[in-house]
């Protein structure tokens, strides 16, 4: 196949990921003044629970899949019997998420009609080919239909939401937009794939689940949150604020983080030709990539949040803006986690050690929510989420450090944060 640049990749990846998390910078200001923060924290706490059962229906198939297919990727005839594979993987994942979702609106009927609108967005992660696109190293396509999806999907958002009563009306409209998106991809399928003679999707089923492990774990710092704070908190605004919160630090994260995905490919097709000198280079490249963003980032969204929020989200959301001060750090600290687990660790075959990080981190982060929501709400919770992602940085580097000594994670940094404080000052 014709090879793409890292940069060319990397454009085509940020546009994707921009797509996605900054179509919201358009419709958070909107819908935070017409629906409202108890509405959205309705949304956000039924979307945490829904979150379960997507990563259920996904396995570890996105992250193993990408990683297989880049082995693979000049091979067609191996690479569609591996898709065709953990595709039947996947709709066996699917129905049986299905199936404990019906479970959950027989048990649980306040959110019923919610998690039941839900399911089309279960459903839609059936179609999600993203990361065979991904494995073939071909950003062009999935960032070509997820502009026109998503736009679509903007127009619609000021079209049918007018009021507070149009709460599952905007769940439907990102469900079925999430089904569109999703199956746009497998247009241009036929071209890329054929039909293999003989497939074995149970080979996989082990790898899929060993993937799935961190994902699980990860559920317990991301998702979980939100769910505590929904089951903790009388007041469901404090997940409103929350989930905000997240939006912004995430949003300013994907400029960073955007290029995993890139690299994951690029490592693993060099970790299998042996390239071991061509995967430092990468790394470093990457460390150095992280610190000349991340540092301005971080200060920057800390200079100009105070006067962000209430422009943006109006009066009712204040508390967001100590929020992003305790989640800024988190900016750096996942990019260098992503860099180390799924970049390297991950791309090499080391995910036990990956997964032993994220399962040390969620523990911890589920026994700090216990203590600290309660008492601080939303603060609470957010303290939780640093503390653990620092913890999982600090046993990954312990792993990395072991199995590639001639990377140096702290290489510039001090540099730019000096740099990145003068800024803060300035700024602010």
């Amino acid at each position: 196949m014709k090879k793409s640049s890292i940069t060319k990749n990397y454009l085509y990846n940020l546009i994707y990921q921009l797509i996605i998390t900054l179509i919201p910078l358009f419709t958070t200001p909107y819908l935070t003044r017409v629906l409202g923060a108890t509405n959205l924290g309705i949304y956000s706490y039924t979307y945490s629970i829904i979150t379960i059962f997507f990563l259920l229906s996904s396995l570890g198939i996105n992250t193993y899949g990408q990683r297989e297919i880049a082995y693979i990727q000049d091979n067609k005839e191996k690479r569609s019997k591996l898709f065709f594979e953990l595709i039947i993987i996947r709709i066996i994942s699917t129905f049986i998420s299905l199936i404990l979702l019906l479970i959950l609106t027989l048990i649980e009927t306040k959110y019923k009609l919610y998690y039941q609108i839900f399911s089309i967005y279960i459903i839609a992660n059936l179609f999600d080919i993203t990361w065979f696109y991904q494995g073939i190293e071909n950003f062009k396509d999935i960032t070509i239909r997820n502009i026109i999806i998503k736009v679509i999907y903007l127009i619609s958002i000021f079209t049918f939401i007018k009021n507070k009563s149009n709460l599952t009306t905007y769940i439907f409209l990102y469900s079925i937009m999430t089904l569109l998106t999703n199956l746009s991809l497998w247009i241009k399928l036929n071209k890329l794939v054929i039909l293999p003679q003989k497939i074995n999707p149970i080979k996989h089923i082990k790898y899929v689940l060993i993937f799935f492990i961190p994902q699980i774990a990860s559920l317990i710092y991301t998702v979980l949150d939100k769910t505590m704070l929904g089951i903790i908190v009388p007041d469901i605004r404090q997940v409103s604020y929350y989930e905000q919160a997240s939006y912004i630090v995430k949003t300013l994260l994907m400029f960073i983080t955007t290029i995993s995905s890139i690299m994951v490919s690029k490592i693993s097709h060099a970790f299998k030709l042996n390239k071991n000198k061509e995967i430092t280079n990468y790394l470093n490249t990457i460390i150095n990539f992280i610190w000349f963003l991340g540092v301005p980032i971080t200060f920057g969204v800390c200079a100009v949040i105070k006067n962000f929020v209430p422009w943006f989200y109006g009066k009712e959301y204040l508390s967001v803006i100590n929020l992003v001060y305790i989640m800024s750090p988190i900016i750096i600290i996942i990019s260098l986690n992503n860099l180390i687990g799924i970049q390297y660790l991950s791309s090499t075959k080391n995910q036990n050690k990956y997964i032993f990080a994220i399962i040390i981190g969620s523990i911890i982060n589920f026994i700090l929510n216990l203590i600290l929501i309660p008492k601080y709400s939303a603060i609470g919770a957010t303290l939780s989420s640093v503390i653990a992602e620092l913890i999982i940085l600090l046993i990954e580097l312990y792993f990395m450090n072991k199995l590639i000594p001639n990377i140096n994670i702290l290489k510039n940094s001090f540099k730019y944060l000096i740099l990145g404080f003068i800024m803060f000052l300035i700024t602010y």
